[in-house]
């Protein structure tokens, strides 16, 4: 399915990023990935709309997610 292998390709820059900065915290407006940026954002809403249901392949994506080490808060500090 396109879908899945979208979603695939998009866990698969997730998990490049977290080798190289070592957190999935991607910048919405990451310069070199800005779609991964919005990807990661997007993720977060549809947890909130989609996380009470019982979906079985977004509770599959999301435990991908989470193993990964994935924060659905994220807290932005001030500096």
């Amino acid at each position: 399915r396109f879908e899945e292998l979208c979603w695939q390709r998009r866990f698969e820059e997730l998990c490049a990023y977290k080798r190289a900065h070592g957190h999935c915290n991607v910048p919405q407006n990451y310069e070199e990935n800005k779609s991964l940026g919005n990807w990661v954002s997007k993720m977060r809403r549809t947890r909130k709309e989609r996380g009470r249901k019982q979906d079985p392949v977004w509770k599959k994506r999301f435990a991908q997610l989470e193993g990964l080490g994935f924060e659905w808060e994220v807290k932005i500090s001030a500096e």
